[in-house]
Parts: C-alpha cells; structure tokens; sequence
C-alpha cells in the first residue's frame, strides 16, 4: 500500500482535541522553501522543535511552523499550527515527507501551500556613509551591558576581543574572525580578491547546535555584505566557503548558508541591519530584541557576522561598554 492511502484523516495530539489535517494552510513560504516545495519531492524529518520542523527533501531543507515565527528564506508558515502541545508528540525525526501537486506532507500531516504568500527581505533603501555612521552609533548605545557568555556575543564589545574570560568557542573564533575584519577593511575587500579560506575555515561548524555559531556569523556577514552591494566579495566568499561545508557541518546550517549567500537571512536581522544602515536609530533597540530572541545564539551569532561588516565601511566606530560608547 503506499504511503499516501495510509495517511490518516485525524491525528490525536497527545490526548488533546482531535485535529483535523486539511485545516493547515501555508500562509507565508520563504523564497527558498518556495523552491524546494516540487511536486514530486520527497524527504524526511530531519530536525522536531516545539514549535517547528525541519524537512529534508530531494532539492533542499525547508522549516516548517506556526505564522508566529519569524519569517525566512526557507519558512512555510502556517495558520491552525500546533499550539496547545509541541509538535514532537505526532511528528518524529525520519517521519516520511513528500510534495503532492501543492500539498506538502509530513507523516500524518497534509499542508496545503497553494494559496501561501511569497515572502522576500525589503531592500534597506537610501543610505550613505553618514546614515551608516548614526545607525552603528545607536546599534552600540543600545546593546545591553551584559552579553551572553555563549556563543560569539561576548565579542561584540571591542575591548573582549583581546580578553581571556571567554568561551572556547568564542576563544576559537578570534582569530579568524580578526582575519575577515582585515579583510573587510582592506583594498581588496571591493574586488573579492585574495581571499585564503583556510584563515576562515575553523569557524564552519564551530560550536554546538544544529546551526553552529561559527555557521551563523558567516551567514550574517553574507547577508549583510549584499544588502551594502559587496556582491563580488560575498560571491567569493561562497565560492570558497562551499566546498569545505560538506565535511564540516549539518544539512540545515548548510542550508542557511546557501540562502545567506543569496542575501537571504531572517526577517527580524534584516529588519535591523535596514535600520542600522539607513540610520534609523529609533528602531534600532526592538529590532536588537527581536534578532537575539532568535534561537539560543543564533540570532546574537549571525548578527555580529553581520555588524562586522557594517562597522569595515566605519572602522573608526566601536562598541565599548556602557556610557563609554563613542565613535
């Protein structure tokens, strides 16, 4: 018998009221996972969150989840979600998924995407060197006294990149992370040339997680190396970066990566960097909120990845702590 005569028409979430599946509808999908949703494609679960699922399909991951999340290259987001019990009680890693004319189906499940809205990241309109300049003032003034001590956030205050009382993982990344801030300030950084991916490899898959924070923070600088029209340089840096993803990291960080290098990242760090680069200083302090709400370091990863570049067109600007910010 295949699969989809075997898909049950009600699904029971742990004890809850019973659901019925055609009331999912995809409302939003991302410009990736609207590639990936082929008709045709099949996959698995690759990844069970409370909220959320990763599929892996024959042309890509996408994520899958509640309008409430954040929007995303590689998010379907849907109306009649689960919301009173996390998604893991019916859905499992390795459940079956496949794509049936605009339907997409994972295990029990069926997600009609025919009427979903296409979502793409707004460009960040008019800015120049000066607009830049007030918005990294205001991204400092705004950052709390206190960072994380996971991940990469530590190393957003200037005066920490040469501290010892960090994490390993955040130890580990300094050097590399130095490397491409020279390279962003340097003649070079315009062209894309001379570039050596051995100085940035050690940050691919460094740290924990399914998107590491190493991972993320090239993601962030990629997305914002396009948004400030450094094409040639992000393209070269993809292409440097690609063939070493294989054996470095996971087919979701990969994933985002790839979207990353298409200027794609998530709505909230697009959000910012706009209103950093356009110098939208009044926005600037909920859209930090809304970036670092994003996974465990994820969204404090990827946008320090993203402020490096910004701060290379205003080298002269730094974060230090507290009142002593100054530019």
């Amino acid at each position: 018998m295949s699969q989809t005569t075997m898909i049950p028409r009600r699904l029971v979430v742990a004890g809850a009221a019973m659901l019925d599946a055609s009331t999912l509808h995809g409302l939003l999908v991302g410009p990736v996972a609207a590639r990936v949703l082929r008709a045709g494609t099949r996959g698995t679960v690759c990844a069970v969150f409370d909220r959320s699922i990763y599929v892996s399909l024959d042309s890509g991951c996408i994520c899958v989840g509640p309008i409430a999340l954040d929007a995303g290259p590689l998010n379907l987001l849907c109306k009649g979600w689960f919301t009173a019990r996390p998604i893991s009680a019916p859905l499992q890693v390795g459940d079956a998924v496949w794509v049936e004319s605009d339907v997409l189906r994972i295990g029990p499940l069926a997600i009609s995407f025919a009427a979903a809205q296409p979502w793409h990241p707004q460009p960040p309109g008019t800015w120049n060197r000066t607009s830049l300049a007030y918005g990294l003032a205001a991204f400092a003034d705004a950052l709390p006294r206190s960072l994380p001590d996971e991940g990469l956030a530590p190393l957003l205050y200037a005066e920490l990149r040469t501290a010892g009382a960090i994490s390993p993982v955040a130890a580990a990344a300094k050097s590399p992370i130095r490397y491409l801030t020279q390279l962003l300030q340097g003649a070079k950084a315009e062209d894309g040339g001379g570039i050596n991916a051995e100085q940035i490899a050690p940050l691919i898959g460094l740290g924990p997680g399914l998107t590491p924070s190493g991972d993320d923070y090239l993601g962030g600088m990629l997305v914002a190396l396009s948004l400030i029209g450094q094409i040639s340089l992000r393209d070269k840096l993809w292409q440097l970066l690609k063939p070493l993803l294989a054996c470095r990291t996971g087919d979701i960080s990969r994933a985002h990566l790839a979207a990353a290098a298409e200027g794609y990242g998530c709505s909230a760090l697009h959000d910012l960097l706009c209103a950093i680069i356009t110098g939208a200083t009044d926005a600037i302090p909920a859209a930090i909120t809304s970036v670092t709400a994003i996974g465990h370091t994820s969204g404090w990863d990827a946008l320090f990845g993203a402020v490096t570049v910004l701060r290379a067109r205003n080298p002269n600007l730094t974060a230090t702590r507290g009142k002593d910010r100054h530019c």
